[in-house]
């Protein structure tokens, strides 16, 4: 919507600056007149270095109600910790390339049970996001106990599967607590509260809390990592927005490390670093490192620092192990300098 609304009203970058900063106060507004903080929703909708992510896959042909996405929530609702805050979205798996679905479900789903692959369009994804490992282990071996559950894809480091998911699933809503907030029509009031989903939220316990889905789907829609594609960049490029008239491609920026900060790094952050192999580093080589992960995922938790002039944004890292084992997740948090064309590292843990 704001690159329809930029494009065609020929929108400079201060207006749209100031378009997003009003929307962003509004949303608070609106979730604090149903007694929600914004601010505490954050561990559900930016990516995490020590929790999960998974999509859950079910096989629509064994769930005899035509609304299987229903039935599937009936299971999956009780198995949520009330404590946590967590995305979900959902979808069918589409796609023309069979071959290529098979493929990908192939090297990564986890199987609950024995499953012949027919179609991609039979099966149906819940994906959960901020996992504990308990969580991810209580879905898992609960969920064997439901007759249409085929098995989970592991999403917490990138992934063939992962991708595609990212490309055919829905936002459904965001789980606070006990409450279920998602949006509803942009000609409804904000003072609605409307169960679009049409989950059996109240059944297990959940209030349903909803807003207009043009602030929802700005501002509280998870996005699954990926790589940033030819045709994706305007979110990058709206998120800098945000905060800055001096709209830039990360990949034209270089990465300042100065020598103080990766001396704090070593001496500081040394166990995150030697678990990812990149503790020996030298400071040229850690910070080529992060910029060749520019272009691999999201940017997030833009902020302005008024009181610093300070711009910056967090980046997830993910960095191969030498010994094979799951990648290292590091995240970076980089100030973000339009005029100097820089991209100065703050921290990296």
């Amino acid at each position: 919507m704001l690159e329809v609304m930029r494009d065609y009203f020929k929108l400079s970058n201060p207006v749209v600056r100031d378009t997003i900063q009003g929307m962003h106060l509004e949303i608070q507004q609106v979730l604090a007149s149903k007694g929600i903080n914004y601010a505490e929703l954050k561990s559900g909708l930016v990516p995490s270095a020590d929790h999960h992510e998974a999509g859950f896959i079910f096989d629509s042909h064994c769930i005899r109600s035509s609304w299987y996405g229903f039935e599937v929530a009936k299971v999956i609702l009780p198995l949520l910790d009330k404590r946590t805050t967590l995305s979900v979205l959902c979808g069918d798996l589409l796609g023309d390339n069979q071959d290529q679905i098979f493929s990908m479900l192939e090297e990564s789903l986890v199987l609950s049970r024995d499953f012949e692959f027919v179609h991609s369009t039979r099966l149906y994804c819940v994906y959960i996001n901020n996992l504990s490992n308990a969580a991810l282990r209580k879905l898992h071996s609960e969920l064997a106990h439901f007759p249409a559950y085929v098995g989970y894809i592991p999403t917490t480091f990138a992934s063939r599967a992962k991708t595609y998911l990212s490309t055919t699933l829905v936002h459904s809503f965001l789980k606070s607590g006990a409450r279920a907030i998602m949006g509803h029509e942009d000609d409804l009031s904000n003072a609605e509260n409307v169960n679009m989903a049409g989950f059996p939220f109240e059944e297990f316990g959940y209030k349903v809390f909803s807003l207009q889905s043009g602030y929802f789907d700005v501002f509280l829609c998870y996005k699954i990592e990926r790589a940033v594609y030819d045709g994706f960049k305007v979110d990058t490029e709206m998120a800098l927005n945000a905060v800055s008239d001096q709209i830039l491609s990360l990949e034209d920026c270089t990465v300042l490390l100065e020598d103080a900060k990766h001396a704090y790094l070593v001496s500081e952050k040394g166990g995150k670093l030697r678990k990812a192999g990149i503790a020996d580093f030298e400071r040229e080589d850690l910070a080529a490192l992060i910029k060749s992960r520019i272009e691999a995922s999201y940017i997030y938790n833009i902020v302005y620092l008024e009181q610093h002039d300070v711009m910056k944004f967090n980046l997830m890292l993910e960095v191969p192990r030498l010994d094979g084992g799951y990648p290292t997740k590091l995240t970076a948090a980089l100030e973000y300098k339009p005029k100097e064309k820089l991209l100065r590292v703050i921290t990296l843990c």
